[in-house]
């Protein structure tokens, strides 16, 4: 059943246009769709594209958002769940511009060059509203904050729309219009087969496949956080990126990994890896930062 489907199925961005226009509107594409995809040039226009969008303004300043983190709830119309089960080419074909790529410029202190960290997230509105982990916003040395999408389009992000430290989940909006929504819903069964379409340690948009291995509670600040806990592999970089169902609903948040040694000594080393569990948020806490409208 598990198998892991590389982002050899999906297409690559080769850069277009002058600086400029990559500077341009965020309802259009900056980077063109081709075969393969070039991880290094998908890094290096995010990081030109935020140093671009601070210098005109465009960009909302990290600590600006940092300070928005306390809003509670949103009023969003979300899509609705089909009923027709996808293949996994047809989970790409259809979802992949709704995934986008969470970037924040920070300047190095070891070259003084700007860099970009990356995690994940996915649209939840045509303008612009979409989820990604609430620790990704709290990165003390970001910047700004920007966003790719699954079709080529760059965007600022704007404004922290909802948050809970507990969950680990916001809710952001970036500017433009017209992006691919996804839809979410609670039905994720033991041992229903889920994807995960990421960028872990910046592979963009690989697709890796598994089940739903458990459905468990875990306390936070003594707090319980109902978690989904799956065999579809993920990493560094996939933070908040959206776990599919069959129907291409989004069932959970991408949070954490665990990893189960059998040996470890006094002083803390550990030997023998035997299991990693891969945990994600269950997608009813994201529906608790929503209003519907």
């Amino acid at each position: 059943m598990y198998r892991t489907l590389l982002s050899a199925l999906l297409l690559s961005w080769p850069l277009v246009g002058t600086a400029a226009e990559l500077a341009g509107s965020a309802d259009q594409p900056v980077i063109s769709l081709a075969a393969g995809i070039n991880d290094r040039k998908i890094l290096s226009t995010l990081t030109s594209q935020a140093n671009l969008m601070l210098k005109d303004g465009r960009a909302t300043k990290a600590e600006i958002l940092a300070s928005q983190l306390d809003r509670r709830r949103c009023e969003l119309k979300l899509a609705k769940p089909g009923r027709q089960r996808l293949s996994a080419e047809e989970l790409v074909k259809k979802h992949r511009a709704g995934v986008v790529v969470v970037a924040q410029p920070y300047l190095c202190e070891h070259c003084d060059r700007t860099h970009c960290q990356v995690a994940s997230g996915f649209m939840l509105t045509a303008d612009g509203a979409f989820c990604t982990s609430y620790h990704v916003i709290t990165n003390p040395t970001a910047q700004t904050m920007i966003i790719l999408t699954g079709d080529g389009r760059i965007a600022p992000v704007r404004e922290v729309l909802a948050a809970n430290r507990d969950t680990d989940l916001a809710i952001l909006r970036a500017e433009g219009s017209g992006f691919t929504p996804l839809p979410v819903s609670t039905n994720a069964p033991v041992g229903s087969i889920v994807r995960v379409l990421s960028h872990p340690n910046n592979h963009f948009y690989s697709l890796t496949e598994g089940i739903v291995s458990r459905h468990f509670e875990h306390t936070r600040r003594r707090k319980s956080i109902s978690m989904t806990a799956i065999t579809a592999d993920f990493a560094k970089g996939s933070s908040g990126a959206p776990v599919f169902n069959e129907t291409g609903a989004v069932i959970a948040s991408v949070n954490n990994t665990m990893s189960s040694y059998y040996d470890s000594d006094d002083e803390g080393h550990k030997d023998n890896l035997q299991m990693v569990f891969k945990n994600c948020v269950s997608s009813r806490h994201i529906l608790e930062l929503i209003e519907p409208k």
